[in-house]
């Protein structure tokens, strides 16, 4: 039995741990599946891989998250459950091969390939991350139906807060701030209203229509999500306070001149980068492969 589409977009992310030589930081990825025809025998060749931003790993050194693992064949429930789960933990340490940086210096996305890491899983086992494709995005002919204020979800780790026990991230809902197929400011990305925290890096974001969902010009039951781009950053304000001395005694005037701290707030405003962003990855796995 198929899964809801809000099970299966609450299973594709997995928490990223990125350690550097002096620092450490959490952002997100989530489960891609590229694939291409090989032009030698028709075939589709598949290329596993995680999706995050090019500032999540920058500097990195190593790589840390964990996949859940189930016996092939086993089914995933709606509660994302599934019998006999294990925990994998993959460190990615030669990240010079493994990660692939988008070739726009001004589109903050990378990937993260991932044929080594499945190809140690051991035998009978499987990943249970749900791995979200081309066929993920909004189709072409639906693409003119898709209005500048739309419901969204966003799939990831704001602050690095998860569910530990049961390795899940967090789900957060808003909507689209400007239309997501327009470049806003003439910049590859568009503007969603949403929570939009460190760590949530990273995060896909889905065009996301529950209980009705539309179909051309009608509507029709149930649920639809559809990728429409990867968070990766988002405008900031100043918000100036006083600091209130407490049991140490604390000067807040230098030289006469009182000092007003001055804080950087997120504005509930979140930058996506668009999904066909994406299928500039292609070419570059293709080099980095050695595929036809």
């Amino acid at each position: 039995m198929e899964i809801n589409p809000a099970t299966r977009i609450s299973l594709c992310t997995v928490r990223l741990e990125s350690y550097g030589a002096k620092s450490s930081s959490v952002g997100t990825g989530y489960c891609y599946c590229f694939n291409y025809p090989n032009p030698e025998n028709g075939n589709m060749t598949l290329v596993a891989a995680l999706v995050t931003n090019k500032h999540v790993v920058e500097g990195a050194t190593r790589l840390k998250t964990e996949f859940q693992i189930i016996k092939q064949g086993s089914l995933i429930g709606e509660d994302g459950k599934a019998a006999e789960e294990e925990r994998l933990l993959v460190e990615f340490t030669n990240l010079g091969f493994e990660i692939v940086s988008h070739p726009d210096p001004a589109v903050d996305l990378c990937i993260i390939l991932l044929g080594r890491t499945l190809n140690a899983i051991k035998e009978g086992y499987g990943v249970k991350n749900i791995f979200i494709d081309r066929n993920w995005h909004v189709e072409e002919n639906m693409k003119s139906h898709v209005r500048p204020i739309e419901p969204i979800a966003m799939i990831g780790y704001p602050n690095g807060l998860w569910d530990q026990v049961n390795n899940r991230p967090i789900a957060r809902r808003g909507q689209t701030a400007s239309h997501a197929f327009m470049r806003w400011n003439g910049q590859r990305q568009f503007v969603i209203d949403a929570a939009c925290f460190p760590g949530s890096s990273g995060s896909p974001v889905f065009l996301f229509e529950d209980g009705l969902f539309r179909s051309g010009s009608g509507y029709t039951p149930g649920t639809r999500a559809k990728l429409i781009g990867t968070l990766w950053g988002g405008p900031l304000i100043n918000a100036e306070g006083k600091l209130v001395p407490r049991a140490i005694p604390t000067s807040l005037e230098q030289d006469g001149v009182e000092k007003i701290p001055s804080l950087q707030l997120m504005m509930n405003l979140g930058f996506v980068v668009p999904a066909d962003a994406l299928d500039d990855f292609i070419p570059l796995i293709k080099l980095r492969l050695g595929s036809p």
